[in-house]
């Protein structure tokens, strides 16, 4: 699939990074209904003036019956991740259970998208993690509840698709960055400020980060391949580079110098196997010191709302 044209899409957790780009993005050429709480000032106008169609709409909490029905995709990117969560219930409720209604309250579309995340893997330090790679809980020491949650919407997810022969991807993001946000843009910030890089204690930082525009072409690709059982399949870059790197590379850039904490309680690295992405989708087309310097020039900002805040 080359691109997605004439669609009808249903987008959740349309306030974050990566479903604000991804719906962008389709915008113009699709039609977009954007559902999100919208909570935060000004949310619904930016997206409005994106192009897409926004829906006041929790679709953990208000009746599934009230969208419409005659969906093509839809791509559930809303999730709950907030630091030091210990409601656990609340995040089953919200990642793994009001997910499976979600989806299947559509069983006629041509694809289920669900954003996933690497940190359902057991991490192993410097190794790339494959898509059969024992499953952990990379995120315990900084968000206890997320992990667990989301192997648990992956689990439904693959219950849901059997049962009601919907087609659907469950893709695992790595680092997602572009001008409105991800992790190497909250280095960049601390980087400006002149502030210390937290990283874990097991050196080097190694990520597969992919910037916005390869990770759209590569949600693209995998629309036209979800299938039942769901494809399952990491979402990152083609290239290991470690956190170290990109922030000495950035701070180079702006003639700054950088200072790295290390500790075993911040989340550790989780670098990715490719083999599948590649032989599925290809390979990403951004270097990522080209993405890490259009962050630098062009005013990268942060909204801290976090990948499909639901919150938002």
């Amino acid at each position: 699939m080359a691109e997605l044209t004439d669609q009808k899409i249903l987008l959740t957790g349309a306030t974050g990074q990566l479903a604000y780009s991804i719906g962008r993005s389709l915008a113009g050429r699709n039609r977009v209904h954007a559902i999100a709480r919208f909570s935060a000032e000004g949310s619904q106008r930016r997206l409005e003036a994106a192009g897409l169609e926004c829906r006041k709409f929790d679709y953990v909490s208000d009746d599934l019956a009230r969208l419409d029905d005659d969906y093509d995709y839809v791509l559930h990117l809303a999730t709950t991740q907030i630091p030091g969560d210990l409601d656990f219930e609340r995040a089953l409720e919200v990642n793994a259970v009001a997910t499976g209604r979600l989806m299947a309250r559509f069983p006629e579309v041509k694809a289920f998208f669900f954003s996933s995340t690497c940190s359902v893997y057991e991490p192993r330090g410097q190794t790339p993690l494959k898509e059969t790679d024992p499953l952990g809980d990379a995120m315990r020491g900084h968000c206890p509840t997320y992990s667990i949650s989301k192997v648990a919407a992956e689990t439904v997810i693959k219950f849901v698709s059997g049962q009601f022969d919907i087609p659907a991807v469950i893709a695992r993001m790595n680092v997602g960055y572009g001008p409105g946000g991800g992790l190497p843009v909250m280095h960049l910030e601390s980087i400006k400020r002149g502030e210390p890089i937290y990283l874990h204690g097991a050196r080097p930082n190694l990520f597969s980060p992919v910037h916005e525009e390869d990770y759209f072409r590569q949600l693209v690709g995998m629309l036209g391949e979800a299938s039942t059982p769901p494809l399952l399949i990491n979402w990152c870059g083609s290239q290991l580079v470690s956190a170290e790197e990109w922030c000495e590379y950035m701070a180079e850039l702006l003639g700054k110098k950088v200072d790295f904490v290390y500790s075993d309680a911040f989340f550790p690295c989780t670098p990715c196997d490719t083999t599948r992405l590649h032989e599925t989708i290809g390979e990403t087309v951004v270097d990522w010191r080209e993405g890490m310097r259009r962050l630098v020039e062009g005013g990268a900002t942060d909204p801290r709302q976090g990948p499909g805040s639901r919150d938002e």
